[in-house]
């Protein structure tokens, strides 16, 4: 069921791609051949409208749009209206950048559905007390889940006020095997606390006493929030922040990208925690991602979307940001001086996109068998 919703996701992702492509075509009056469902070989023609043949293929996952002219081939229907070639820089630009850009605005769109349902997360700095370990010296004498703790005072030493966890994991550690004085704000709602003071004194377990899974007071931090706002602000707050992230994780996927090729490059393998197809799938599925509800699914395929359109601009032949990036290129030089270029680069990056797929497919598979 994993591997079915992951193709869905992934289908309907590049079929948008596509579209962004297929409408960025019309509307520059570039004549688009054929609209393809899946991956070659052709199964059957769906429909044929407005000169663009609808078709399913085999492979059962993704899609293409092939405009007449994308080859490149200048000596052919030289004559004939609606060629990519013949296109303007600003429209070639449009055709190759937009499906990237629907990608990027569907996955701006998924945040912030998302972040509308379960609030826009808002980082705090304070203790905040998430949770109470079963069985804790925290539970024992009644420290309380929603609170803040704003003091620690060890036996004869005065009151030191804590700001954040770390102030508190410090102190503790200094203190292990102790009984101090804990004390806590009131009852907290999202960033607001009652203003009063609890006071709880307990005893600190030492490591040898310490469940692996607790620590020595037994308490587990929230440092993140959910925000909610008046209904008027939610949806321009939820779109903001949305962008807010696709641009953070936008950043982050040029990263690991760069790390990948300096791991090629300097060390002749795939370094980090990089996964594919196969390893995402298998991760998904070992924390129960597909189950845990829509909102969850959809957060999902918002990241998804992010990185084929960040991956999809990069200047990297065959991508469209590297097609792009010929297409500038031939404001400076001639086309017939770029096109041999871009040939044999394209094809070279064919190869090496895919020897990377293969690479990190065979990592994916001997980290799921523990090798």
């Amino acid at each position: 069921m994993s591997v079915i919703i992951f193709i869905i996701i992934l289908s309907f992702l590049v079929i948008i791609h596509e579209l962004g492509h297929y409408f960025a075509a019309l509307w520059s009056k570039v004549k688009i051949d054929e609209f393809g469902l899946g991956y070659p070989p052709k199964a059957f023609k769906l429909f044929r409208w407005k000169g663009t043949d609808f078709t399913v293929n085999w492979i059962p996952f993704g899609g293409f749009v092939r405009l007449q002219g994308e080859e490149g081939d200048l000596k052919k229907d030289l004559k004939q209206k609606g060629q990519l070639h013949q296109a303007t820089t600003f429209r070639k630009l449009l055709i190759l950048l937009a499906g990237a850009s629907i990608n990027f605005i569907f996955g701006i769109i998924a945040f912030a559905i998302v972040f509308s349902n379960t609030g826009i997360p808002k980082i705090i700095s304070e203790a905040r007390i998430g949770q109470i370990s079963v069985g804790s010296p925290a539970e024992e004498v009644g420290i309380e889940a929603n609170t803040n703790v704003i003091g620690f005072q060890a036996i004869d030493q005065e009151k030191i006020l804590i700001s954040s966890p770390n102030d508190l994991v410090e102190q503790i550690s200094t203190h292990r095997g102790e009984t101090v004085k804990i004390f806590t704000s009131g009852h907290c709602e999202k960033i607001i606390c009652e203003e009063i003071e609890k006071e709880y004194e307990v005893h600190l377990r030492l490591a040898d006493l310490t469940p692996e899974d607790q620590g020595s007071l037994g308490v587990v931090f929230d440092q993140i929030i959910y925000q909610f706002y008046p209904p008027l602000q939610m949806p321009f707050k939820s779109v903001a922040f949305g962008i807010e992230q696709a641009m953070y994780l936008g950043m982050q996927i040029i990263q690991a990208f760069s790390h990948i090729i300096q791991g090629l490059f300097m060390h002749g393998k795939v370094t980090g925690d990089v996964a594919g197809p196969v390893g995402i799938i298998h991760q998904a599925e070992e924390i129960g991602l597909f189950e845990e509800g829509f909102l969850t699914i959809l957060s999902f395929a918002g990241m998804l979307s992010i990185n084929l359109a960040v991956m999809n601009v990069l200047p990297f032949p065959p991508l469209d940001g590297g097609r792009a990036l010929f297409v500038v290129l031939e404001l400076i030089f001639k086309k017939k001086r770029t096109e041999k270029i871009e040939y044999y680069l394209n094809y070279s990056g064919y190869i090496f996109l895919l020897s990377l797929i293969v690479i990190i497919t065979i990592k994916d598979v001997l980290r799921i068998f523990g090798r």
